[in-house]
C-alpha cells in the first residue's frame, strides 16, 4: 500500500534520540527518504539503524553554525535529488534559573540552538522548497512558548520566537505552495528526563505534572512524530500557518 510520504525526501534536524528520532522514524514509515541532522553522530548512526539505511543518510551538524547548515542542506539535496519536508527539531531546554540569575551565556545558546537554527536550516532550504513551488515545514515549539513557564525564560522565549517565524513563513510562502506548521508538545517522556521521572526524590513533582495534564501522563515522542507527519504529509494538505498542541489537554485547562 502507498504511503503519503512516498518518494519524498525529509530532513529532520535534532534526529540522534527522543523526540525527533521518533520523528524520522514516522516519516521513514510514510516512505520518505530522510536525512538525520545532529551533532552527536553515534546517536545519528542509532537512528539511522532504525529506520533503514537504505531509507536514510546522516549528517553531523552543528545547527546553531549558520555555514554547517547550509553546507548538510546542499548535500541532502545532492544525495537525495530534491527536499520536501523540513522539521525543526533541534533543542535545549537549558537549566532552570529565574531572569535575574539566568547568565548570557546561557541565553544565547538556548536561543541559537532552539530559535537561529530554525531560520538558519529554513533560510537554506527555502530555495530549494520555492524552486520546486511545494514542500512542508514543521517546527517542534513547545507549550512554555504561548504559555511561558517560571525559570524557563530562554526556552520560553525561543518557542515563542518560533512560533512567530512558523506564521511568518507560512505567509510568506504560502504562493510557492509550501505550507509552513508548528508542533507544541506537552511534557513527553523522552531520554533526556529520564532521569528525572524515574528518580524516586522527584517522585512527587512527576505525580505533580501528571496530574496538570487532563489526560493523566506524559506524551510520547511518536506521539507528537504523528502530528508531525499530519502536518507534512497529503493529510494536512489545508493547513498552513497552524500550531497543533500535543499536550494531552494542558492547554485547555
Amino acid at each position: 500500500m502507498d504511503t503519503q510520504l512516498d518518494g519524498k525526501v525529509a530532513l529532520v534536524t535534532g534526529a540522534s534520540q527522543g523526540i525527533g528520532r521518533a520523528i524520522a522514524m514516522a516519516l521513514a514509515g510514510e516512505g520518505a527518504q530522510v536525512a538525520l541532522l545532529s551533532r552527536r553522530r553515534s546517536g545519528l548512526d542509532e537512528t539511522l539503524a532504525l529506520i533503514g539505511r537504505s531509507n536514510g543518510l546522516v549528517v553531523p551538524c552543528d545547527v546553531t553554525d549558520e555555514g554547517a547548515v547550509a553546507s548538510a542542506v546542499k548535500r541532502v539535496v545532492a544525495t537525495f535529488g530534491g527536499l520536501d519536508v523540513v522539521v525543526n527539531n533541534a533543542g535545549q531546554r537549558g537549566r532552570l534559573a529565574r531572569v535575574e540569575e539566568l547568565e548570557v551565556p546561557e541565553w544565547e545558546r538556548i536561543i541559537a540552538t532552539n530559535l537561529s537554527s530554525v531560520f538558519y536550516v529554513s533560510r537554506s532550504a527555502g530555495p530549494y522548497l520555492i524552486k520546486q513551488r511545494s514542500g512542508s515545514v514543521v517546527n517542534i515549539a513547545s507549550i512554555a512558548g504561548p504559555f511561558g513557564f517560571p525559570q524557563l525564560a530562554a526556552n520560553a522565549a525561543a518557542k515563542a520566537g518560533m512560533i512567530g517565524l512558523t506564521k511568518t513563513m507560512a505567509a510568506e510562502w504560502s504562493e510557492f505552495g509550501i505550507r509552513v506548521n508548528a508542533v507544541a508538545p506537552g511534557p513527553t517522556a523522552t531520554p533526556m528526563n529520564a532521569p528525572f521521572r524515574n528518580d524516586p526524590a522527584t517522585a512527587h513533582q512527576v505525580a505533580a505534572i501528571e496530574s496538570s495534564v487532563p489526560l493523566g501522563r506524559y506524551g510520547l515522542p511518536k506521539e507528537v512524530a504523528q502530528a508531525v507527519v499530519f502536518l507534512a504529509g497529503s493529510t494536512g494538505s489545508f493547513v498552513t500557518g497552524h500550531t497543533l498542541f500535543v499536550d494531552g489537554g494542558w492547554s485547555v485547562v
